[in-house]
């Protein structure tokens, strides 16, 4: 299939291309264009992430492996993004850039994809640069936003310093404090810690969450938050303590820092008091949505990488993939990669739409973080037992991704954290209909061009009992002819009698399991509803849409048992909770190994 697009060269925003679903399908990504997969020129038409591709392509995984086992610092990647303003080209604001930018979402989260691809440990200095960035511009100082684009623009770096080693992801027990200097009006010394902070030996700027406090009281719960700016090129204070080792993305560098009587001038505060909570937390939305994309592009080289080892491996006579187990194992993966990409895109339209007045996309993002990335692990797993020692195997890629897919749910609790945010949704997604609702126009559908979105740099995540959502069944009506959509959704209204009813007693011992579950099971249903749009948007194949809902019949099962086992329930209750369990129906497994081969990814890069 052709399509029309801009050229190679275009500094553009690559305009949608109408291409169906063959780019929500996992792609195998090749700069030399040798053999890839059918969409995988969507993605790199656009000059960003060609380049990307080429990088990664010339430098090879046995390189970027010598540097994971050596945990080696990639000079040579920065200095090339730096020399082409990559990271810049996918990141910079309309209203800061000196060179044209726009920070266009569709871009984005290709690019990320991509990255994560060819190495995740790469992309972890763009995914925390993000953070840095954007904490200062939701924040109040403009002049603070516009150096923080140039330093971008200039190839350098950002970092964001939140976490702290005895608190972790709770931002309320913060120790790091600022307090006014008694001998210069406005100006701010620093004090404290900072722990797990990803670029902290080359970010020129990290935004820093504190405390501020005045000379008598000291340190206080009730004390005011303060963002603020540090930059260590130019701070005597600061000492970068030391590397984290860790699990996975071993090249990438976390880091613990420390900052003794530091001098903060009052043109490097970017917030204060709630604008400064609200811009961390606005920041954190955001950037845990945009980690999906980097789980996506993981499975997807160990999808191909996978593939690729089982059609050649011989055993018994015949190729692997042809045994009938593996065959199952390997469509079961391939449904749940594609389910990811169908919900991440169609959750990025309601980022793309997010205003004011529809703010669906908190509730997305939360899902994205917890159910996008466990699928992930889902993937891995699946696709590992079919591998066996060969995924073990210090030399490829899938070793890597086995170990850094695990990093994205796990870290700081944060699947946890979304499923119990998730939970407060529950309500309004059930019980607060606006049939008045316009579902989002589709980027990667062709509905809409892309574009750069302002209200997310001013967003605010409060008050969700305001939102609003339509019937949740409605994204179900045009695919219940078939089979496991149908039970997919006799599921759905089992668990909305459960869930809003308020039919479930969580144990007073077990009250936080039992409400993580409560949103284990909304973060199914509103998965489901999402890859339910975006299959109709797409025009996805009835038996690849019956595959992918099998896998959702088992999770909400699974969910509900879960919920079950953490909750005193009444006969009535059981009763209700009994129907909100099922049995997929079987699905066509041909039909995925079929479309698994037409769609038949390069050989892995060596």
């Amino acid at each position: 299939m052709t399509h029309a697009g801009p050229s190679a060269e275009s500094n553009a925003a690559a305009l949608p291309i109408p291409v169906g679903a063959e780019s929500i399908y996992p792609q195998a990504f090749s700069a030399d264009g040798a053999g890839f997969s059918a969409a995988a020129d969507v993605y790199l038409r656009e000059p960003s992430a060609a380049r990307l591709a080429h990088f990664f392509q010339t430098k090879c995984v046995g390189a970027i492996k010598e540097e994971d086992l050596s945990e080696k610092w990639y000079d040579d990647w920065l200095a090339y993004q730096a020399a082409h303003h990559l990271y810049a080209s996918v990141l910079s604001p309309k209203a800061y850039s000196a060179a044209g930018g726009e920070l266009d979402l569709l871009r984005l989260t290709r690019f990320l994809e991509v990255f994560a691809y060819f190495s995740p440990a790469h992309g972890y200095s763009l995914q925390v640069s993000f953070l840095g960035l954007f904490s200062i511009l939701m924040g109040s100082n403009a002049t603070l936003k516009q150096q923080a684009v140039a330093l971008l623009e200039s190839g350098g770096l950002l970092a964001f310093g939140v976490s702290e080693k005895d608190h972790g992801s709770d931002l309320l027990g913060n120790e790091f404090t600022v307090r006014e200097d008694s001998g210069a009006t406005g100006q701010l010394i620093a004090n404290g810690s900072k722990y797990y902070i990803g670029n902290a030996n080359v970010a020129g700027m990290i935004s820093i969450l504190a405390r501020k406090v005045d000379g008598t009281s000291g340190r206080d719960k009730r004390n005011p938050f303060a963002l603020i700016v540090l930059r260590p090129r130019q701070s005597t204070g600061f000492r970068n303590v030391r590397k984290i080792r860790t699990l996975g993305i071993r090249a990438a560098y976390v880091g613990e820092l420390e900052v003794k009587d530091q001098t903060i001038p009052a043109g490097d505060v970017a917030a204060e008091g709630r604008q400064a909570w609200d811009a961390v937390f606005g920041t954190v939305t955001l950037g845990k949505f945009f980690l999906g994309f980097g789980s996506i592009g993981m499975c997807e080289h160990a999808f191909a990488e996978a593939v690729d080892h089982l059609r050649t491996r011989i055993l018994y006579g015949k190729p692997v993939i042809e045994m009938p187990h593996i065959r199952s194992a390997v469509a079961q993966a391939y449904a749940r990669l594609t389910a990811m990409k169908l919900f991440a895109y169609r959750a990025l339209d309601y980022v793309h739409a997010a205003a004011e007045a529809d703010r669906r996309y908190l509730l997305f993002n939360a899902v994205q973080k917890a159910q996008v990335s466990t699928d992930g692990l889902k993937v891995m797993a699946l696709l590992s037992d079919c591998l066996g020692a060969k995924g073990f195997e210090s030399d490829t890629y899938f070793e890597m991704a086995l170990r850094d897919t695990q990093l994205i749910p796990r870290l700081e609790g944060s699947a946890h954290i979304n499923l119990a945010l998730a939970t407060r949704f529950i309500p309004r997604y059930f019980g607060r209909c606006d049939p008045g609702l316009a579902a989002p126009q589709s980027l990667v559908g062709g509905q809409i061009a892309s574009r750069e979105n302002p209200y997310l740099m001013q967003a605010r995540t409060g008050s969700i009992n305001s939102i609003a959502f339509p019937g949740f069944l409605l994204a179900y009506q045009p695919l219940l002819s078939i089979a496991n959509v149908r039970t997919f959704t006799k599921q759905i209204l089992a668990a909305r009698r459960f869930l809003a009813g308020d039919k479930s007693k969580p144990d007073p011992g077990g009250g936080q399991a039992a409400g993580i579950h409560h949103g284990q099971c909304l973060a199914v249903i509103a998965y489901g509803q999402l890859i339910a749009e975006n299959c109709l948007l797409l025009g996805v194949a009835a038996p690849m849409v019956d595959a992918i809902f099998r896998n959702l019949v088992n999770d909400l099962s699974t969910s509900a048992l879960a919920l079950a086992a953490e909750t005193n329930l009444d006969i009535s209750s059981r009763a209700a909770f009994r129907r909100a369990v099922a049995v997929p129906c079987v699905i066509d497994v041909d039909f995925v190994a079929n479309l698994i081969n037409s769609q038949r990814p390069p050989k892995a890069m060596s």
